[in-house]
C-alpha cells in the first residue's frame, strides 16, 4: 500500500481542527438548520473521510 506523506497528515489535521472551530462557532451563531452550518458540517465530513482513508494506507 501506498505510504501518506506526514507533512499532508499533519496539514489534514489542522485543517480538520480549523472546520471543527468553524462549525462549532456557526453552530453557536446561527443553529443547526443554517445553511452555511450544514455546508461547513459537510465539508467536515469530507475532510474526516480522506484523513481516515490516509491513515487506513499507512497501516497496511
Amino acid at each position: 500500500m501506498l505510504n501518506a506523506n506526514p507533512k499532508i497528515i499533519t496539514s489534514l489535521e489542522q485543517q480538520i481542527d480549523a472546520g471543527r472551530q468553524k462549525l462549532q462557532d456557526l453552530w453557536e451563531d446561527r443553529g443547526f438548520t443554517d445553511a452555511e452550518v450544514l455546508a461547513a458540517g459537510i465539508e467536515l465530513d469530507d475532510l474526516l473521510n480522506e484523513y481516515q482513508k490516509l491513515k487506513s494506507q499507512t497501516k497496511s
